[in-house]
């Protein structure tokens, strides 16, 4: 045990780049090779709406079908708003609307509120999500959540079988269901008097820094990179090869690491992010950025490597581990699959005696999931034919810029 806490201790000590703080959380389950992420904002204010997003991936095997359950028991009455859902349908219950009872196993009054997405024919390898927005109701600390998932198996009635996620809680929702159970702490909405003047920490004197990482275009004037590569910049400048501009900051999320930038010059390349299944472990994979800023050279950089695991560290499955090299100034890079398409963004590199050429990369659907929350729009490519790495290189190379932070 003690050598586990050290090994723990020196991986998180060894992190060359990472950032963690908190305005967008992720609520994971992971119980029969399926999983389940709710992203969710760390602080919430009474009276104002609430947006989640719901994500399921089924990596057990081919369902007939599935859903995602979430319910509200503080709420009883509220009408969501949904969007970017990829369920073939999607539905919502307020009392006194029926539903089906797993303790009964008969419909039930619904005692409060509750959305859930069903897909038909759910294969193995594909994920689902759904975005609901909804309003806060006023005199609760916290905003619970129950959270479950269902895969049916089995066309005829007769040899029908449900995996359960989670498949064991001593939570249960209305229905009878196992849920793991999220509290969103609320907080009161702070009024400001009239006359009032509010004073800013003065700001110590320090010397001038410019901290380089890389990003990337997956529109003509959007880029995505990591947030703690941009985190207190005065002026943000991206460059590469024939092109040079100034972007500013849309929107980021310091818990997953990621932040979007806007251009000043729309870029005529982007890059696709992948469609249809995931990666898998040892797959071949691209790294490309622009790491120890001048030290190597301006021009960018390529390694290659492999996924050695689908979870980062102590099995965090927002990210995924590879053996391509990364530096300092990697932060940000995509990682892109045999045809050229993003499955990821660097994120961080770990040195030291005990762990060597372990890198983490944050999985495109998480970075997707941020991108949909904040209403950028980006490209999915289907395509996971293998193309050769020059050509990969000589395309990519248009859509990767140095992102350099003045602050």
């Amino acid at each position: 045990m003690i050598q586990k806490i050290f090994f723990v201790v020196c991986i998180f000590t060894a992190m060359s780049f990472a950032k963690t703080n908190s305005e967008v959380k992720t609520f994971v389950i992971e119980d029969n090779e399926v999983e389940i992420i709710i992203i969710y904002p760390d602080k919430i204010v009474q009276g104002e709406s609430i947006h989640l997003m719901g994500i399921m991936k089924n990596r057990y095997k081919n369902a007939v079908m599935g859903g995602l359950t979430l319910s509200f028991p503080q709420i009883r009455y509220t009408n969501g708003t949904y969007a970017k859902n990829t369920f073939d349908s999607i539905s919502s219950y307020s009392p006194p609307d029926k539903i089906y009872s797993g303790i009964t196993k008969r419909n039930i009054k619904s005692k409060y509120y509750m959305v859930e997405g069903w897909e038909k024919k759910w294969n193995r390898g594909v994920e689902k999500q759904f975005f609901i927005e909804l309003k806060v109701p006023s005199g609760i600390s916290h905003l619970l959540v129950n959270v479950r998932g269902v895969l049916v198996f089995g066309k005829k009635k007769s040899n029908r079988k449900e995996l359960a996620i989670p498949s064991v809680s001593f939570a249960k929702d209305q229905q009878g269901y196992s849920v793991r159970q999220l509290s969103i702490p609320i907080y009161k909405k702070r009024t400001i008097k009239k006359n009032t003047t509010i004073k800013k920490p003065v700001e110590e004197d320090y010397k001038k820094q410019t901290v380089t990482g890389t990003g990337f275009f997956i529109n003509d004037n959007i880029l995505i990179t990591n947030q703690h590569v941009v985190e207190e910049c005065k002026n943000i400048e991206i460059v590469r090869n024939g092109y040079q501009a100034k972007a500013k900051i849309k929107s980021f999320d310091k818990t997953n690491d990621l932040a979007v930038l806007v251009s000043d010059t729309p870029n005529k390349s982007f890059l696709k992010f992948r469609g249809g299944k995931g990666v898998r472990i040892g797959e071949s994979i691209i790294a490309m950025g622009y790491p120890l800023g001048d030290l190597l050279g301006t021009n960018i950089k390529l390694t290659l490597g492999n996924i050695s695991s689908l979870n980062g560290l102590l099995n965090d499955s927002t990210k995924l581990q590879l053996t391509a090299p990364v530096q300092h100034g990697n932060s940000g890079g995509p990682l892109l699959d045999n045809h050229g398409n993003v499955v990821g963004v660097i994120y961080a590199g770990l040195k030291n005696s005990i762990a060597q050429n372990v890198n983490l990369a944050i999985k495109d659907n998480v970075a997707r999931m941020f991108l949909d929350a904040n209403d950028v729009s980006y490209n999915l490519d289907m395509n996971i034919s293998k193309i050769e790495v020059v050509d990969i290189a000589d395309e990519a190379k248009k859509s990767i810029v140095q992102v350099i932070c003045h602050k």
